[in-house]
């Protein structure tokens, strides 16, 4: 039996169809590099406003604090989506 056939296989009593599992990954490679790319950018905005001294405060706050944003409000909504898509999942 071939690496190929004993995979289907094993896709068939798992009951998940092999295309399901390229698309989950798929999804998650996007948003990784979704994700890289606005923290670098974000690291390197919060750096310059902290460079123009908008505050009276020594601390860096923006290098901090935009990333923070960031990933508090792309959880806020990746939690929404998932939950109304296995709300919509479990209706039918």
């Amino acid at each position: 039996m071939t690496v190929k056939k004993s995979l289907i296989n094993f896709y068939k009593l798992k009951n998940i169809p092999s295309a399901d599992k390229k698309i989950v990954w798929s999804k998650f490679a996007g948003l990784a590099s979704q994700w890289a790319v606005a923290i670098f950018v974000l690291l390197f905005f919060g750096k310059y406003l902290d460079s123009l001294h908008l505050f009276e405060l020594k601390a860096p706050i923006f290098i901090w604090l935009l990333p923070f944003i960031f990933i508090i409000f792309s959880l806020i909504r990746i939690i929404k989506e998932t939950s109304t898509s296995n709300v919509d999942k479990n209706k039918h």
